[in-house]
């Protein structure tokens, strides 16, 4: 049932697409054999399940009822009843109209209506044929098919060759039971993406002789089950990309008779099953290295009548088991090269008949497996290039190798190629003469020479010391092993294009060399190839030892001379640069020449300095943020100490109003005690604070005292190094005391004061002490106390008149930050803790703070008793590690 829908005869007006299912029938047919009983006119009962009718017409015939196939041929149209019929051939009929022909076709499973004239369809026509499986409408005028016409059909084969179809409704085979379908020689022009998505179980499409000039990359994408493609004789010139890298299944493809050009490597990427190709009868001028490398089980390869000119060596590799190979009538094929047959061992049919080759690739000898040979009609050369292949053949006939004619070329006698090849003096090259070592000199001319005896005569590849390649070869009409190659090239294969060539071959095959130097020194290797065999010699080159010793004289003198020159040129700038040290004329007419006049102990000192006062400025500036920070600490404390008493009061207050005969009194007593520890409050505040006012005072002094120390420990080094410089220069020689009086010993690299720095030096150090000095003045004076202040920080007025000196300061250099809370002490052992370190709280306090008659204890803060006076405080303000 695979060719169901395939014809097989060529040439003939009327074809059938059925026969071979009713020769299975009647093969395999069950009914009892028996003649036919009631058999209506025109008609034969072949078997009681097989009724054959020509020449009438369909009415009047009778299907009787153990009748399951039914044959009509040349039945003009009438009404049929095919009640019990399962298989139905209506063919070269003239029939027009399929619709009103057929009656009960419920039970049909396959219909041949092949060879009508049917042309219009109708959608839903086949809704009644629900159990039919097989259709053939080939050889019809159908130039349309509705959309529909096979809605909820399960066809498995289904053919419309040799139709009229021009183009197809999108996705009209929407059957997914579908394994055939037949489009061959219609009028299609192209297929829309996804054309077939409800067909994924076809495993043959013809779509042959068609029109077809485009498929796009998603045309095919999911026939993802196909096994048989045929896109022969169309008008595709190219292959969309990615158009079979889904049918990985695909084992048969046919893309012959199609103006396809070159095709790109990765064309058939997808076909990993592929087992035939046919490439025939394409305008194809060149087979795509790696075009079949994705195909390993390729088996029949077909290139006929093509426009390819040479097949070159691994083009056909990547198909290790291709048995048949054809390559005919590609009448502008000159060559298959020497191992293209080699990737390709397991052939057993090689057909290379009708092309324009002259001499065969001697790979072919490797062929074990070869068991058809053809290479008619080609015009061989019958040289030494063939001269291998009289032994093969004979030894291969003998192997039952079947070998087409033997003719050397359209003019030769029929099979005189195995005579002729037997006949000719072919040899191997053989070595006659060599140039022999020589002693070269420089800049002169060598010849090199190989001369070999053989016929017909070898090509000479020469190779230089360099790796550089000069080819020649005495006769162009036959090439050569290295044909491909330039001329002249290197390692690389890049060509040497040197105009004119200091190294070239002669017409003779002699390598010349001009103007010998000494990379062209050592061994040259010569090369000889024919058709028969190869050899390969060297010829040594030499310099001559005199010329290296005339060399080596050379750079001694050259190298004395450049240096004494060197030496010479040195002195000369040294005697000049002196010169004009010794005149000052840099350092009076040359701006850019003039030294720097400040020596680098000096800068070193300077630097020094200013990192003193660098860190004096650091550690102020620390020192006033604390102070700031203490400041504003203790007056947030304060602040929130009489917010707490003042709202305890007031609370208090408000009740004790309801209880007129006692509240006076006790409105007294809670103003008294409100007023007591407004006074602590204040008393506690101001005494932190002058102890904070103290501790900065005595530290900014710690900081100044220390950096006037430095600078008076500077100053003296600097006058005990003076000292002792005056002294060694007192005791030195008068001329190099003189020379240092002149500032010309070393006062760059001098490791101590020059004496021109001693002034800016000395005058610098002196108005820093100075500086500093006046800052350390300390009087008892209040106003100067405020002017020595005001240089680094400025406090306000209310700290001004809280300062009171500490005598107890702290000793060392160090800015002191108070980080735990300090507890105000009161009568009874009570302790009042305080949120805060340092600040100016009294200015807080001498502003006075609001007082109210009304008090309130809050009962979730505990109370701490001090005497008579109980306060209202936070838990995470009690503190007990630190007790003033």
């Amino acid at each position: 049932m695979g060719n169901f829908c395939r014809l097989t005869r060529a040439g003939s007006d009327v074809s059938s697409c059925f026969i071979l299912v009713f020769v299975l029938s009647l093969v395999t047919g069950h009914a009892r054999h028996g003649p036919a009983t009631q058999e209506p006119e025109g008609c034969v009962a072949i078997k009681t399940s097989l009724l054959r009718c020509a020449n009438r017409s369909a009415a009047g015939v009778a299907v009787a009822a153990n009748v399951t196939h039914l044959e009509l041929r040349n039945v003009s149209e009438g009404r049929l009843d095919l009640n019990r019929v399962r298989h139905l051939s209506w063919t070269d009929s003239g029939i027009v109209n399929l619709k009103d022909c057929l009656i009960n076709p419920e039970n049909l499973k396959s219909i041949d209506m092949s060879n009508n004239n049917i042309s219009h369809l109708e959608n839903y026509q086949f809704a009644n044929y629900s159990s039919l499986l097989q259709m053939n409408l080939s050889y019809n005028r159908i130039a349309d098919l509705p959309r529909y016409v096979f809605k909820n059909q399960k066809l498995k084969t289904l053919c419309l060759s040799h139709n009229y179809l021009q183009a197809l409704p999108f996705q009209v085979f929407a059957m997914e039971h579908m394994t055939e379908l037949d489009l061959s020689y219609n009028y299609l022009a192209t297929f829309l993406d996804h054309f077939f998505k409800f067909n994924k179980y076809i495993e043959l499409l013809l779509l042959n002789n068609n029109r077809i000039t485009k498929l796009t990359s998603n045309a095919l994408a999911d026939l993802t089950e196909l096994r048989h493609l045929d896109l022969s004789n169309n008008l595709l010139t190219s292959f969309s990309k990615g158009l079979f890298d889904s049918l990985n299944k695909l084992e048969f493809l046919n893309v012959a008779n199609n103006p396809l050009g070159s095709l790109a490597s990765g064309t058939f990427r997808g076909l990993k099953n592929l087992r035939q190709i046919d490439l025939s009868r394409n305008n194809m001028v060149l087979f795509t290295f790696g075009l079949l490398h994705f195909s390993p089980n390729l088996i029949s390869l077909a290139i006929d009548d093509t426009d390819i000119q040479k097949i070159h060596n691994s083009e056909l590799l990547g198909v290790p088991l291709l048995r048949n190979l054809s390559i005919r009538n590609n009448k502008r094929l000159r060559e298959i090269e020497s191992y293209v047959l080699a990737d390709t061992p397991a052939l057993e049919r090689l057909d290379i008949s009708g092309n324009s080759l002259t001499f065969l690739p001697q790979s072919m000898a490797n062929l074990t497996r070869l068991k058809h040979l053809n290479i008619s009609n080609n015009p061989w050369a019958c040289d030494c290039r063939m001269y291998w292949f009289a032994a093969w053949a004979e030894k291969k006939k003998r192997e039952d190798l079947e070998l087409s004619e033997l003719t050397c070329g359209p003019d030769a006698y029929p099979n005189d190629m195995l005579p002729t090849l037997q006949h000719l003096n072919c040899t191997r090259p053989h070595i006659v003469y060599k140039t022999p070592t020589k002693l070269y000199r420089l800049k002169s001319d060598a010849v090199l020479e190989c001369r070999y005896s053989a016929y017909p005569p070898p090509s000479i590849t020469w190779i230089t010391p360099k790796r550089e390649v000069f080819h020649w070869n005495p006769d162009a009409g036959i090439p050569d092993t290295f044909e491909k190659h330039p001329h002249a090239h290197d390692i690389y294969m890049t060509p040497l294009r040197v105009i004119p060539p200091r190294i070239q071959v002669l017409d003779n095959g002699t390598l010349w060399i001009r103007n010998i130097t000494r990379s062209d020194c050592g061994r040259y290797y010569c090369y000889a190839s024919n058709p028969i065999s190869n050899f390969t010699d060297d010829v040594l080159l030499h310099i001559d030892p005199t010329d290296w010793n005339h060399i080596r004289i050379i750079s001694l003198i050259v190298g004395t001379q450049s240096a004494a020159g060197f030496l010479g040129l040195t002195l000369l700038v040294q005697f000049l640069r002196y010169i004009l040290n010794k005149f000052g004329i840099l350092n009076n007419f040359c701006s850019f020449c003039k030294r720097d006049r400040v020596s680098p102990r000096a800068r070193q000192i300077y630097a020094m300095l200013d990192n003193i006062e660098q860190y004096k400025s650091q550690q102020l500036e620390k020192l006033k943020d604390n102070y700031t920070q203490q400041v504003n600490r203790i007056k947030d404390n304060c602040a929130q100490q009489m917010e707490w008493i003042q709202n305890s009061y007031q609370s208090q207050a408000k009740h004790l109003r309801d209880f007129r005969d006692i509240g006076s009194q006790h409105i007294s007593t809670l103003r008294g005690q409100y007023c007591d520890q407004v006074r602590k409050v204040r008393d506690y505040s101001t005494t932190q604070l002058n102890w904070v006012r103290e501790n900065y005072v005595f530290q900014r002094n710690k900081i100044r005292k220390f950096s006037a120390h430095k600078v008076l420990q500077l100053r003296e080094t600097y006058k005990y190094q003076q000292q002792t410089l005056n002294k060694v220069l007192e005791n030195l020689p008068s001329l190099y005391f003189e020379n240092c009086r002149a500032g010309t010993c070393g006062r760059a690299e001098s490791l101590v004061f020059d004496p021109n720095d001693i002034e800016s030096v000395d005058f610098y150090i002196k108005s820093k002490i100075e500086q500093l000095s006046n800052l350390d003045e300390v009087t008892d004076t209040e106003n100067l106390t405020q002017s020595r202040l005001s240089l680094y920080y400025t406090p306000t007025e209310r700290s001004i008149g809280s300062k009171v000196m500490s005598p107890d300061a702290l000793a060392g250099v160090h800015i002191n930050y108070i980080e735990e809370r300090p507890v105000m002490p009161f009568p009874n052992g009570g302790m009042l803790p305080l949120p805060f370190s340092n600040g100016d709280a009294s200015a807080f306090l001498n502003a006075g703070a609001s007082t109210s008659k009304d008090a309130y204890i809050n009962p979730d803060i505990p109370v701490v008793d001090v005497g008579d006076i109980k306060l209202d405080l936070p838990e995470d303000r009690v503190n007990h590690e630190t007790a003033l």
